[in-house]
């Protein structure tokens, strides 16, 4: 599987919530980078383990209404995801919506970093 095969197949598992999925393709030590300080799930998370605690407070903090990859970009072993997102605040109920970039680094079939770019400051108002 090429890495953007990869990335495409764990956006499939993403929408029909396989989180287990996801999980058994992070490498022990990949660099998960979710940014914006003051939003539920942001932060730096390592390997499955932390992998899993972010998508744990995604679930907690999020609905997510709207989740869209528009196109990839591919350059060796690293992909860049373009899309569109829209969330609703479990806590606040107010909306946020973003188009985001995701990088992925992929080494021998499981993702060593992953880093977000989204709108911040609108998930910020969102979750305040």
């Amino acid at each position: 599987m090429t890495p953007q095969q990869l990335v495409e197949a764990l956006y499939a598992a993403f929408s029909r919530g396989d989180i287990p999925f996801i999980l058994a393709h992070i490498s022990p030590d990949c660099r998960w980078t979710a940014p914006g300080a003051g939003i539920p799930n942001a932060g730096h998370y390592t390997g499955p383990a932390g992998v899993a605690e972010f998508f744990q407070r995604l679930a907690a903090s999020e609905s997510i209404t709207q989740f869209e990859v528009k196109e990839y970009f591919t350059n060796g072993s690293s992909v860049i995801a373009i899309g569109k997102e829209a969330c609703t605040s479990i806590a606040t109920g107010k909306n946020a919506v973003t188009d985001w970039a995701m990088l992925f680094r992929v080494e021998n079939g499981q993702v060593t970093e992953w880093q977000s770019f989204y709108d911040t400051s609108a998930y910020m108002l969102a979750h305040a």
